[in-house]
Order: structure tokens, then sequence, then C-alpha cells
């Protein structure tokens, strides 16, 4: 009995190192066929390096307005507020009319009407006429001030032209001849600057300064005469006859 336990021993010891020895040997063919392998492997070439990602900008409303305002059907997106037209300069008002202008005394005083149909009156630098204010005041023309600006209108430029024409339309009275009859003095034609209405008004009219008064339209009273203390004077102008009446001193 203890002969056949001895040679099952045996035969197995042997049969584990015969399969030991093949595991080795297979072992070994296997390492060396991975070796054979790797030697004959081909080189692949290195990767290269990838350049990085560029960074993305953050997306901001500013970057749309362009689109924003060319939107065809909603003109109120418009950024750009158009400021309103300015207001139209204010026009300058006509100017008065002027009748004459009296050297009398330091400023002189201008004849004016603020417009026609309204009365005449006498005028000095600081006064006011309607709209103006009197700056200045010369024999040839007058300086208004208006909305601190200064216009200087000659006296031409201000004439009444209707009166003008009424005065360059009047007859002329000729010259009588050497050998004729004295004629009996007649009453100075005189014709007031501003025209005026034929109604017969005699003597002073309206006070132009402390010193003076104007002559009122019609008045036939003859040069020289004096009334209520007045002495009437005319004087030949561009514009024709000047009355005036001044207080005898």
């Amino acid at each position: 009995m203890r002969g056949r336990l001895f040679l099952i021993n045996l035969l197995l010891l042997a049969c584990i190192a015969g399969a030991a020895m093949e595991l080795k040997k297979l072992l070994e063919e296997t390492r060396k066929r991975e070796e054979l392998v790797r030697a004959n492997s081909p080189k692949l070439p290195g990767a290269k390096p990838v350049a990085a990602a560029p960074n993305v900008e953050k997306t901001t409303p500013a970057n749309y307005l362009d689109i924003a305002t060319r939107l065809l059907f909603s003109r109120d997106r418009n950024p750009v507020v158009e400021p309103p037209p300015p207001p139209a300069p204010p026009q300058i008002p006509p100017f008065p009319l002027a009748y004459g202008v009296l050297m009398i005394g330091d400023p002189p005083t201008v004849m004016l009407s603020e417009s026609k149909g309204k009365p005449q009156k006498g005028y000095r630098p600081g006064d006011r006429v309607g709209e103006f204010k009197i700056v200045a005041v010369t024999g040839a023309d007058v300086t208004f001030e208006w909305q601190g600006k200064n216009f200087t209108k000659s006296l031409g430029e201000l004439a009444d032209k209707e009166a003008s024409k009424l005065l360059a339309s009047a007859p002329v009275q000729q010259a009588a001849p050497e050998n004729a009859p004295a004629a009996a003095p007649a009453a100075p034609a005189v014709t007031s600057l501003g025209g005026g209405s034929s109604i017969d008004k005699q003597g002073p009219g309206q006070v132009v300064t402390p010193t003076m008064k104007q002559c009122q339209p019609g008045d036939t009273t003859p040069d020289g005469a004096i009334v209520d203390g007045y002495r009437k004077i005319n004087t030949a102008t561009p514009f024709g006859f000047q009355c005036r009446w001044e207080k005898v001193q």
C-alpha cells in the first residue's frame, strides 16, 4: 500500500515539474516575442504643440448700437437726440418817420412820428419812440437803439415819402417882373414837414421843449408874428420849410 502511494506522489511531482518547465518556456518565448515586436515597431513622429485657444470676449450691449439705430421700424431707438431748430431771429420793426431836425439847443431835437398817421413829436437823445430808443441826433442822421443794437439812419431814409411828394408837387411862386407894380404882401406859405390837414389852426401847437412849440397843420400866421409869447420862425431844409414857435425872451 505504501509503495503505491509513493509512486503516485512521485508521478505527481514529475507532472508538476514538467508543467513548471513548460510554463517557464512559454514565458520566455512570450518575452522574446514582445522584444522582437518592440524592436521592429515603426517610430511615430512627435506630436506638434497645439496653440492655446484665444480668449472669447464678453458680449457688451454697446457693440450692437449700430444695429439698433438702423432698425427702420423703430426710429425712436436712435440714441442721438436731434436738437430743435433755433428760433428765427426777431424782425426789426419799422423805423419812425422823420420830419426834420431843430438845431436849437444841445442836443438838437428831431421831429418823429411812430408810424404813418400818428402825430409827430419832438424827441431828444434818451427818449423812446415806439420800440426804439434815440441814442444820438445830428443834422443829417439819427441813431436808434433796439435790443442792444445801434442803427444809424439818415433823414432821407426816415423821411415820409408821401409828404415829400406833396412838397415836390406844390406849385412854386414865380418872381414878379421888375417893372410890375408891387403886390400887397401876402402871408408866406408855410408847409409843415408832417403834412396834415388843411384846417386853419392859428398859433403855437404842441410843446417840443420848454422854450419851443411846433407849428400846427395849416397855420397861416405870418413869419415873425408873436402869439401867446412865442415868435413864429420858418427855416428852409432839404425837406421843405421847417416851422417852429420860439418863446420870446
